[in-house]
């Protein structure tokens, strides 16, 4: 049987998640050599860094909103089921239907915030108060991505659930 056109957009969309979770992986590994880096300077040499503690802050950022999609894709965040384990199989194809449209709904709340306080960065011109003075833009347009990812595959997979084409409504690969 030939996936549907949501279910081939799914099938690109796990792949696109895949490569940001990479991403994320590469980003948690620099933020963790940097810290080292910084830490062997500050106690070997007396000489730490200025900018390692504010990236690594920032790019804590990016391995979390580069990542969410595709532990929710895979299934790995927290689901707590001990009521939904006692009701028969109709009441939690309904309890996964309220959950996911929350999920929705929430998602769209999440990526309508960021992306105002994204653009208001933008418009502002706003920087970091530090020496850095990093745009403040660069920093929040990785939460506009994460919540358009998670948007993605929140609408995904409620919409192949519910026409029989995934097992699981939260995606497990």
């Amino acid at each position: 049987m030939e996936p549907s056109l949501v279910g081939s957009l799914y099938g690109k969309l796990k792949k696109v998640n895949t490569v940001c979770a990479t991403l994320s992986g590469i980003v948690l590994l620099f933020i963790t050599f940097s810290i080292f880096v910084d830490v062997f300077m500050r106690y070997v040499f007396g000489s730490p860094t200025i900018w390692i503690t504010e990236v690594s802050t920032y790019l804590f950022l990016y391995v979390i909103y580069l990542a969410t999609a595709y532990a929710l894709q895979k299934g790995d965040h927290i689901k707590v089921t001990f009521f939904v384990d006692f009701c028969s199989k109709k009441a939690q194809r309904w309890i996964d239907l309220v959950t996911q449209i929350m999920g929705v709904l929430f998602t769209v709340v999440l990526l309508w915030q960021t992306s105002a306080m994204t653009w208001s960065a933008i418009k502002g011109k706003w920087t970091t108060p530090t020496m850095l003075n990093m745009p403040i833009a660069i920093i929040h347009a990785i939460m506009v991505l994460g919540s358009f990812l998670l948007l993605l595959n929140f609408t995904c997979t409620t919409i192949l659930y519910f026409k029989g084409e995934e097992k699981d409504p939260v995606g497990a690969a």
